[in-house]
């Protein structure tokens, strides 16, 4: 089931829409129809009970006159999963039966080996018709070190920052592109980066936003560093994590129209414990509860 890291990709998929076809046509080199805006569509492909199928992410573009042009249905995959290769053709089908407009596929990997995975064609009638899933992986993530790109697409500088971490100009970019997002998605893609990064990166990483040495430093970087003082720097970062779960849980049961009472809001506000707070985002994302209590069991 789905985790923690898993629904932060999507969510950086999901904040920024236009970053869909931007990939899909700059880096994959899928021709992607001129379009005025990106919107998010409806992820929820299921036709008949009991069973539920679900993309990740659907994008949908349209033309100056309102009409669709094409359907992004994106999937962040972090392993191989013998199953995809049959609801994959499913979710675009469905989306198209829908919608009524041409749809794409578009997978996203951390790896290269489920990158190589992703792009078997997919066979759906023997002899004939065969899916080729556009695929965005290491192999292929834009290197972003340029800050101004980095600041107009800031997820885009966050999966670059995981996917060439041990770059120090890309470190650099994605530390500035942090700089003005609100509080609580500074602190989830400053953690999802520390994820990806290895040990080399991840020092290089710290340092960068623990010193004041380098004159591109962020407000972001100044305050949670504090004025070298490591001790409350570390205080600082601990309890700004710890609010930017309490957040992301609550916002999360929200738009999964989970039941949360009035003593569920206020334990999960209080909790200050960083692994009790994962635990309980993973149960969340993991068994997609209708009821917040749940979490407690």
């Amino acid at each position: 089931m789905p985790g923690f890291e898993h629904e932060l990709q999507v969510r950086l998929l999901q904040n920024r829409p236009e970053l869909v076809p931007l990939m899909l046509r700059d880096t994959i080199g899928f021709p992607v129809p001129d379009f005025a805006h990106a919107e998010l569509g409806c992820g929820d492909h299921t036709r008949l009970k009991p069973k539920s199928f679900k993309s990740d992410n659907v994008v949908v573009l349209y033309d100056e006159s309102g009409r669709k042009v094409l359907a992004i249905v994106s999937e962040v995959q972090q392993g191989r999963d013998d199953d995809k290769p049959y609801t994959w053709p499913l979710y675009l089908a469905t989306v198209r039966e829908q919608l009524r407009c041409p749809v794409r596929l578009m997978i996203v990997c951390p790896d290269i080996g489920t990158e190589r995975w992703a792009r078997h064609p997919i066979e759906i009638e023997t002899g004939g018709a065969t899916l080729r899933p556009a695929v965005l992986g290491p192999g292929n993530t834009p290197y972003i070190d340029d800050l101004e790109k980095a600041r107009a697409f800031p997820e885009l500088a966050v999966l670059s920052a995981a996917a060439h971490g041990s770059h120090l100009p890309v470190l650099k970019a994605a530390e500035a592109a942090l700089d003005k997002l609100p509080e609580h998605t500074q602190l989830l893609y400053n953690d999802y980066i520390e994820s990806k990064l290895n040990a080399a990166a991840r020092k290089m990483w710290e340092d960068l936003m623990a010193t004041g040495t380098y004159e591109w430093q962020s407000d972001f970087a100044r305050k949670y560093v504090g004025q070298g003082r490591e001790e409350g720097r570390q205080e600082g970062r601990e309890e700004g994590r710890a609010e930017g779960k309490q957040e992301t849980l609550i916002r999360f049961l929200e738009a999964t129209s989970a039941t949360i009472s009035l003593d569920s809001r206020r334990r999960i506000e209080e909790c200050d414990d960083i692994g009790r707070l994962d635990d309980w985002l993973d149960k969340a994302f993991k068994s997609r509860i209708t009821d917040a209590d749940e979490l407690f069991d």
